[in-house]
């Protein structure tokens, strides 16, 4: 199965002070940009391990700290889904806010709810995607959205 990971900008980031958690409380309007994408696939296999592999841009980390992988491994932990290739095709550019490596892993995750049928709810999916960062959650819905919290904290407008 694949996915096209949008990414978001933010609309009037304001932080408004750091938490006990190391994250910060703010308030920021996001808004998903369908036209900058990265490419996701998953494919079941018969093993329980996940094999990562990617192209495009160069990723700013090695695969087992990967976000796509990270995600899996909190499906498995949590649901005990076996295995899967993933790959990732990367054309949005990491370190520049604009939450590529949040959108894969949530694509990941969407993906699992579907090959492994666990039927999980949208807020499932974000409690999940909430233990992977802070505006992970953002992409469970991909609509503009008043965020506060850490990012997690989401009111559509």
């Amino acid at each position: 199965m694949i996915h096209y990971a949008p990414c978001k900008i933010n609309i009037g980031l304001q932080i408004l002070s750091r938490r006990s958690d190391g994250y910060h409380n703010l308030s920021t309007i996001m808004y998903p940009v369908f036209g900058l994408y990265d490419i996701v696939e998953v494919i079941k296999t018969e093993d329980k391990s996940v094999h990562f592999s990617s192209s495009g841009l160069p990723l700013d980390c090695e695969s087992e700290d990967n976000l796509c992988v990270r995600a899996h491994r909190l499906l498995q932990s949590h649901y005990g889904i076996g295995g899967v290739a993933i790959h990732l095709h990367k054309s949005i550019p990491f370190g520049a806010g604009l939450g590529g490596g949040s959108s894969d892993a949530v694509s990941v995750l969407k993906l699992l709810n579907r090959i492994y049928h666990l039927n999980l709810s949208p807020q499932s999916l974000i409690k999940e995607a909430s233990c992977l960062g802070s505006d992970t959650a953002f992409f469970v819905y991909d609509i503009p959205m008043l965020c506060s919290g850490r990012g997690e904290e989401m009111h559509p407008i």
